[in-house]
């Protein structure tokens, strides 16, 4: 009897390691692709993204990964739609991305990427509001001074900083400070200026506020960026 039951549970072994590598052939080059999306920057054509979407689709009970990898490619889709004119197709596929990151957070809650993608996602669908608020707050209590995290979600946060409710501002102003960290990278000083230009006066503000409190040096790379930046839209606008 014993040596049946050990037959019998080595059997269950192969055979959930069967199916857990034909799994990992089946969607391992959609997942990679989508940590190239989130990770790299990587673009990819709208059939690619159909393709990976479509192989991801198959899985009758996907796990988080897939889920947040589906969310992804519906977002970068739905970006290629927008830029081309077609809202309709955009709604569509933030809908879709929406549904899968929430599905993905419920089974892998601390996953702070998909938790900032969902309120970037929330922000592009209906504007500011409790939704953007619930799913930034997540990321900033799964991953509160995670470099990485802190890059992607200051461009959201700084444009809801002359809205957000008084825990989530206190927590935009602390990415600031991570990010405008004296003797960092002045790369890391150049991505925050990039990001308030973008986000506007408010935020151009706060920053400044936030950074003049303390060390020069980020300060000073703060504002040469912005400079920059000011003296660039001057230049285009000139043009017109």
């Amino acid at each position: 009897m014993s040596r049946g039951t050990i037959a019998l549970a080595g059997l269950a072994i192969a055979v959930a390691g069967g199916i857990s590598l034909d799994r990992i052939w089946h969607t391992g080059g959609a997942i990679a692709d989508a940590l190239r999306l989130r990770d790299a920057g990587a673009t990819f054509p709208a059939a690619r993204l159909k393709a990976d979407i479509e192989r991801l689709q198959t899985i009758r009970e996907p796990e988080a990964d897939e889920l947040g990898a589906l969310a992804f490619f519906h977002y970068a889709t739905a970006d290629i739609a927008r830029a081309g004119g077609n809202a309709d197709a955009g709604q569509r596929e933030l809908n879709e991305a929406a549904s899968a990151a929430r599905r993905a957070l419920a089974l892998s809650p601390a996953r702070a990427d998909l938790a900032v993608a969902l309120a970037e996602i929330e922000f592009l669908r209906n504007g500011a509001g409790p939704e953007v608020y619930k799913a930034l707050d997540l990321s900033y209590r799964t991953a509160p001074r995670e470099l990485w995290i802190v890059q992607r979600r200051i461009g959201l946060g700084l444009r809801l900083i002359a809205v957000a409710p008084p825990g989530l501002a206190d927590n935009i102003v602390s990415d600031i400070h991570i990010l405008g960290e004296p003797f960092a990278p002045p790369e890391q000083y150049q991505m925050l200026a990039e990001a308030a230009f973008v986000a506007g006066p408010a935020a151009v503000a706060t920053v400044e506020r936030e950074l003049g409190l303390g060390h020069p040096w980020p300060f000073g790379f703060f504002e040469k960026r912005l400079s920059e930046l000011r003296a660039n839209r001057a230049g285009q606008l000139g043009t017109k």
